[in-house]
């Protein structure tokens, strides 16, 4: 036996092999398969793994307790009366019907596990965990021109996201779900799917309305991608013939909407419009917690009805937001590539929570994970320190009112709440910053308000930019 057969551990036999020897050399075999064998898992399950645990865990914190009842209380009532004339009831229903297929389903496992408060509003909580989860892997998707650690990394810095992880796993919101769809329809309209993308924007609305912020970007798009062909009727005048896209666009909408609806409205669809107003009616307020234009100008719950110079606050607000989409059209009207999707979605997102009044501190929470898609394609320190900026920013908008209401109005029989991180509250809790005499709150909301024109004016510059590394 030589020393290179030796060493491979090939053995020689100088006679013939007997059958004991057979059995010996295939028994050896098996094992030698058992023990080599090798297991290799993809580095994004191995971060989507870690991302559930740490959401489960997360989970146990206390959600929003007026949020979680109110979700609670409707999940029995569809899974009881289904949810046939549901919005004909008396007690208070604020929401579009897109969510409520969730809650009907979670109401029907109640009647059959009977679970307990607790239980309850950690499965209320399962929803956006997943929806989080779709949502990284949809980024990992959508960077495929991407080095596989930028992709992997990419949906590792969403999932640990500090909004991310407290709006779905501990406050128990539906913002995660809105998030996903939302970008899924960028997804869709980046690979020349406009009738796919146009379904997933309905389901996006029916979940939360304030998809509708999107809806002009994308519309122009669309129509970008696929222009009308003009007929000439005489020497003077041509009219535009709509291609075909744009009727299987339309159409495959609204049917999508009517299968949505029709459970809940029947024969008559059209209520949903009543039932909007309705919602955007029951806080007439300037800003409701979200540090925004209005939370510079007046404070929070300050009716928007208040008229300066003969105009209405909420007048105001639509014009401010007109204006400010259409300079985003206007500045990105020659863009392209998925990146800048993502960007002019983003940017649609966050002018409609800036400028517009009645809104929440949760309504931003959308323009992150399209911001973020732009953030890598556009490969932009700018967009990354924006990112980081206004991540931070809108954790603080989030934390405080999920820790004020436990603390100041807790559920009734229950003891206030402390924050289970006092450090937090307290930053902006601070009445006024000495230096300044300006508020916390009003400080952050100057920074968010002085992002857009910002970023509007870098998603200009990008727009000149021809793209690269990216699918189109």
């Amino acid at each position: 036996m030589t020393d290179s057969a030796e060493s491979e551990g090939v053995f020689q036999h100088p006679g013939p092999t007997s059958a004991v020897d057979n059995e010996s050399a295939d028994a050896d075999a098996v094992e030698r398969s058992v023990v080599d064998f090798s297991f290799r898992v993809p580095a994004i399950a191995v971060v989507l793994v870690t991302g559930l645990i740490l959401r489960l865990i997360l989970a146990t914190l206390p959600g929003f307790s007026s949020d979680i009842s109110v979700f609670q209380f409707w999940s029995n009532q569809l899974a009881e009366h289904n949810p046939w004339n549901f919005y004909d009831s008396d007690f208070f229903i604020d929401y579009a019907p897109g969510y409520l297929y969730v809650l009907w389903w979670i109401g029907k496992l109640h009647q059959i596990f009977h679970f307990s408060n607790s239980d309850f509003e950690y499965i209320l909580k399962i929803p956006p965990i997943l929806a989080d989860l779709a949502s990284a892997y949809l980024l990992y998707r959508m960077l495929d021109s991407q080095k596989l650690g930028l992709r992997v990394g990419s949906a590792a810095l969403y999932l640990l996201f500090p909004a991310t992880l407290l709006v779905g796993s501990v406050w128990g919101q539906t913002d995660s779900l809105l998030a996903f769809l939302l970008l899924l329809s960028v997804y869709f309209i980046s690979r020349d799917r406009p009738v796919a993308g146009a379904v997933t924007f309905i389901a996006a609305f029916m979940v939360k309305p304030q998809a509708m912020a999107a809806l002009p970007f994308l519309a122009l798009w669309i129509m970008r991608r696929h222009p009308p062909r003009w007929i000439e009727v005489s020497s003077r005048l041509k009219l535009p013939v709509p291609p075909g896209v744009w009727l299987r666009t339309i159409g495959a909408a609204v049917a999508v909407a009517l299968v949505l609806l029709v459970p809940f409205f029947t024969y008559t669809p059209w209520d949903l419009y009543d039932k909007l107003r309705f919602s955007v009616d029951v806080y007439p307020y300037s800003t409701v917690n979200a540090y925004n234009f209005w939370a510079i100008i007046d404070p929070s719950f300050r009716p928007d009805d208040v008229d300066y110079r003969g105009i209405s606050y909420q007048t105001w607000g639509l014009i401010l937001f007109a204006v400010s989409i259409a300079a985003i059209l206007l500045a990105m009207r020659k863009s392209e590539g998925t990146g800048l999707l993502a960007l002019g979605t983003a940017l649609s997102v966050l002018v409609f929570y800036v400028f517009l009044t009645r809104m929440h501190e949760r309504y931003l929470f959308p323009f992150f994970l399209p911001f973020l898609v732009a953030c890598v394609l556009a490969r932009s320190r700018f967009l990354w320190t924006a990112f980081i900026a206004l991540g931070a920013i809108h954790f603080l908008n989030l934390y405080y009112p999920y820790s004020y209401y436990a603390l100041v109005f807790p559920p009734a029989g229950e003891a206030p709440a402390a924050p289970f991180s006092q450090f937090v509250y307290d930053l902006v809790e601070e009445a006024n910053l000495v230096a300044s005499g300006f508020s916390t709150i009003e400080i952050l909301s100057i920074a968010t308000v002085a992002a857009v024109p910002i970023l509007v004016a870098a998603a200009y510059k990008l727009s000149s930019r021809k793209p690269t590394g990216e699918a189109t």
